[in-house]
């Protein structure tokens, strides 16, 4: 998906966000805690648009995301929710960077050890 640039925020917008963001959690997220959308992702609706909400805690702390770069929520960083928000762990990537990122995450949360009777074997 390419990331669309946002609407132009009001203060009404900006006073809006950030009561729907609950206090940091022990892995550090500040999860989005109103709607959100079918895969996880914090909604927020600007001038009637539905938009991501960390796309735009971003671009309130610091300011528009370049075109052709998106956000990664680093799993490194101690991030493990879509629904984070915390600036601090995310990172600015290239799609296809991201798409990498998601993908390794992906065959690790995935992956499945199997033990078997050979295991115990001297």
């Amino acid at each position: 998906m390419r990331a669309k640039s946002l609407p132009e925020m009001s203060s009404w917008d900006i006073e809006r966000f950030w009561p729907k963001v609950d206090p940091p959690n022990a892995d550090g997220c500040t999860l989005w805690n109103a709607s959100t959308f079918g895969g996880g992702y914090g909604q927020f609706k600007i001038n009637g648009r539905s938009v991501v909400a960390h796309r735009v805690a971003w671009t309130l702390k610091n300011g528009p995301i370049p075109d052709g770069l998106e956000l990664d929520h680093v799993y490194l960083r101690g991030c493990r929710s879509k629904a984070c928000v915390n600036t601090d762990h995310l990172e600015l990537v290239t799609p296809e960077e991201n798409a990498r990122r998601r993908d390794a995450a992906f065959r690790w949360r995935t992956s499945v050890w199997v033990r078997t009777e050979l295991d115990d074997t001297p």
